[in-house]
C-alpha cells in the first residue's frame, strides 16, 4: 500500500476514533438537555392543569350563590364569565397535551377530557336545580357534589404530569409535590365552604351529616397544611415561598376558616347559619387566593429550578459541541501539518528517488532550508543526483570509448571499410541466411597488381594512398547490401548476392580500377589494376571457408594468366 493511501487510511481511522467518544459525550449532553427541556415543558403544562383545576373550583362560588340565591343581582352574568374561564382553561390544557405522544400526556389528556364531560353534566344539574322555584336540600347537595367530581379528574392530570416531571428531574420533587399539595388544599379549602350552601339557601342550621363532612374536610385540610409546612422547612426554600405560607396562614386559616367555624358554632346552638351565600362567597373566596399564591410560588420555584438546569444543560451541550469541534479541527490541522511537513516531502523524495533510479537526472529537486530529517533526506537526494550525473557522464564517456574501440576493432583504420574480423562475422551470418532461404551468394577476392613495386618505387605513403583509392572505388561500385572489407595487405574481399550478379560486379569493379589511375601528391599518375577470383555458393561450397578457398584458387589463376582479370573456379572445392 502506498504511503499516501496508508496515511489517509490511518488519518481516517484516528478521526473516527476521535469522533466516536465525542459523539458519545455530545449525545449524553443532548440527552440531558432534552430531559431538562422535557421537564420544563411538563412543568408548564402542570401549571396549566393547576390553573384549570382552580378555575373549576372557582366556578363553584357563583354556582353556590345561584343555587342558594337565584335572584342575586348579576349572578347569571357572573356565572357565565367564570364558566367561560373554566372552559378556556380546560381547552388550553387539552391543546398543550395534544402534540405529545408520551403515555403520561395521553393519560392527562384523557383526564382533562373526562373533567370536561363531568363539568358539562354538573352544569346541567346546577341549571336544572336553579330553575326550580322550590329547591330541597338534597337537590342542592347533589348539584354541589357533581361539581365536586370535576376537580379530582383535573388533579389526576396534574398528578400524572407531575410524576413525569419528577422522573425527568428528581430534584424537582420537593417543590412540585408541595405545589400539588397546595392545589389539593385549594380544592378542599373551597369545598368546605360549598358544604354550607344548602344550609345557607334554606336559612337553617347545618345538619349532623353536613358538619361531619365539614370536620372530615377540615382534617384533610390541616393534614395538607402540615405536609406543606414540612416541605417548606428546608433551608433551600425560597423566601417568596415562605412569605406565601405566612399569607396563607393569616388569610385562609385565620379568616376563611373562621367563617366556617362560626357557622358550625351557630348550628350546634340550633341557630341558622349566620351568613348569607353571597356574603359568604364575597368574604371566603378571597382567602383561597392565598392558597393559590402559595401554589404559584412553589410552582415558580420548581420552574426556576427547571430553567436553571435547562440553562446549565444547554451550556454544557454548547461546551461539548464546541470542544468537539475544536478537537476535530485541531486533529484535522495536525493531520494536515503532518502531511505537509512529513508525508508530502517523503512522497516527493520517493518520486525523486524513483526518477533517479530510472535515469531521469534532470528532475527539479525542491530547495529547502529545513534542518530536520526531511531536509537531510532532500539534501542527500541532491547529492545523490550530483553523483549520479557524474557517474552517468563517466558511463557515457566509457560507452563512447567502447563504441570507438568497437568501431576500431571492426573497421580498417586506413581504408575505413570493414576489417577481416568484422567481414568474417558478417559474411558467416549472410551465408547462413542465404542458405536458409535458398538464395545464392558470390564471394569476390581481389588484390592489387604489383603492389610491392608501388611501395618499393613510390614509398609506403603511395602504397597507402593506393589502398584507400581502391577501397573508395569498391565502396562506390558495390551495392548497399553487398559486404566489402579489407582482407589483409593489398587484398580486398566482397560478398555479393547471386552468382551472375557477383561476376558482373567483379568485372565492373576491375574496369573502374583500371580506368581510374591514382594521382600522387607529387603530381605523378600511377596506373593501378587488380586481379579477381570469384566463387559462388553451391552444395560443395556451402561455407565461408569453402568460398574463400575456391576464390583464392581463382585469384591465383587470374594472376597466372596475366593479372587484371576476373577468374572463377568451376570445379568443386573439397573440404
Amino acid at each position: 500500500m502506498r504511503l499516501s493511501r496508508l496515511f489517509a487510511l490511518a488519518s481516517a481511522v484516528l478521526f473516527l476514533l476521535t469522533c466516536l467518544p465525542l459523539a458519545w459525550i455530545i449525545d449524553g449532553e443532548w440527552s440531558v438537555y432534552q430531559t431538562t427541556h422535557d421537564a420544563l415543558s411538563t412543568l408548564q403544562v402542570v401549571q396549566l392543569a393547576m390553573n384549570a383545576a382552580e378555575s373549576v373550583s372557582f366556578e363553584r362560588g357563583p354556582t353556590n350563590v345561584l343555587l342558594s340565591s337565584p335572584d342575586f343581582p348579576g349572578i347569571g352574568q357572573r356565572l357565565r364569565l367564570v364558566r367561560r374561564d373554566s372552559d378556556q382553561a380546560l381547552l388550553a390544557l387539552q391543546a398543550a397535551l395534544a402534540p405529545s405522544e408520551a403515555p403520561e400526556y395521553r393519560q392527562a389528556e384523557a383526564s382533562a377530557r373526562q373533567a370536561r364531560q363531568l363539568l358539562t353534566l354538573a352544569r346541567r344539574d346546577v341549571d336544572a336545580a336553579a330553575r326550580l322555584p322550590e329547591r330541597d336540600a338534597q337537590r342542592i347537595t347533589d348539584a354541589v357534589r357533581r361539581m365536586f367530581e370535576v376537580v379530582p379528574a383535573t388533579l389526576q392530570a396534574v398528578s400524572t404530569l407531575s410524576t413525569r416531571a419528577i422522573n425527568c428531574h428528581p430534584q424537582l420533587a420537593t417543590q412540585l409535590n408541595g405545589a400539588l399539595r397546595a392545589a389539593e388544599l385549594r380544592e378542599y379549602g373551597g369545598r368546605i365552604g360549598s358544604h354550607l350552601t344548602a344550609a345557607m339557601a334554606q336559612h337553617r342550621p347545618l345538619t349532623a351529616q353536613e358538619m361531619q363532612a365539614i370536620d372530615e374536610l377540615r382534617g384533610r385540610i390541616f393534614q395538607l397544611r402540615d405536609d406543606i409546612r414540612l416541605r417548606n422547612s428546608l433551608p433551600t426554600t425560597s423566601s417568596a415561598t415562605l412569605r406565601a405560607v405566612d399569607r396563607m396562614e393569616a388569610s385562609y386559616f385565620r379568616q376563611g376558616l373562621a367563617l366556617v367555624d362560626n357557622s358550625e358554632a351557630a348550628s350546634r346552638r340550633g341557630q341558622p347559619v349566620p351568613i348569607g351565600t353571597a356574603s359568604f362567597v364575597a368574604r371566603f373566596v378571597p382567602t383561597l387566593a392565598s392558597i393559590s399564591g402559595l401554589r404559584d410560588a412553589m410552582m415558580q420555584s420548581a420552574l426556576n429550578e427547571a430553567r436553571a438546569r435547562q440553562d446549565a444543560a444547554r451550556l454544557h451541550l454548547v461546551y461539548a459541541v464546541a470542544l468537539g469541534v475544536v478537537a476535530l479541527l485541531a486533529q484535522l490541522a495536525l493531520i494536515g501539518f503532518i502531511r505537509w511537513r512529513v508525508v508530502k516531502p517523503m512522497l516527493t523524495a520517493s518520486g525523486l528517488l524513483t526518477d533517479l533510479a530510472h535515469g531521469r537526472l534532470d528532475v527539479a529537486i525542491p530547495t529547502t532550508r529545513r534542518a530536520d530529517e526531511v531536509g537531510k533526506v532532500l539534501g542527500a537526494i541532491e547529492t545523490l543526483r550530483a553523483r549520479s550525473r557524474e557517474r552517468h557522464a563517466l558511463e557515457q564517456e566509457k560507452q563512447r570509448l567502447i563504441e570507438e574501440l568497437t568501431e576500431i576493432s571492426r573497421v580498417d583504420f586506413l581504408t575505413g571499410i570493414a576489417n577481416r574480423r568484422a567481414f568474417t562475422q558478417a559474411a558467416h551470418a549472410e551465408i547462413a541466411r542465404a542458405r536458409l532461404h535458398g538464395e545464392s551468394a558470390t564471394l569476390i577476392l581481389f588484390d592489387i597488381d604489383f603492389f610491392k613495386q608501388v611501395n618499393d618505387n613510390y614509398g609506403h605513403d603511395a602504397g597507402d594512398a593506393v589502398l584507400c583509392h581502391i577501397a573508395a572505388i569498391a565502396a562506390q561500385t558495390c551495392r548497399e547490401n553487398d559486404l566489402i572489407g579489407r582482407y589483409g595487405g593489398e587484398e580486398f574481399i566482397i560478398l555479393a548476392g547471386g552468382g551472375s550478379v557477383g561476376r558482373t560486379l567483379a568485372e565492373r569493379l576491375r574496369a573502374r580500377i583500371e580506368d581510374a589511375p591514382l594521382r600522387l601528391p607529387s603530381g605523378q599518375t600511377l596506373p593501378v589494376t587488380a586481379s579477381f577470383g570469384i566463387a559462388s555458393l553451391d552444395t560443395d561450397r556451402h561455407s565461408l571457408e569453402h568460398l574463400l578457398a575456391a576464390a583464392d584458387d581463382a585469384l591465383y589463376q587470374a594472376k597466372r594468366q596475366g593479372r587484371n582479370r576476373v577468374e572463377s573456379v568451376n570445379q568443386s572445392v573439397a573440404d
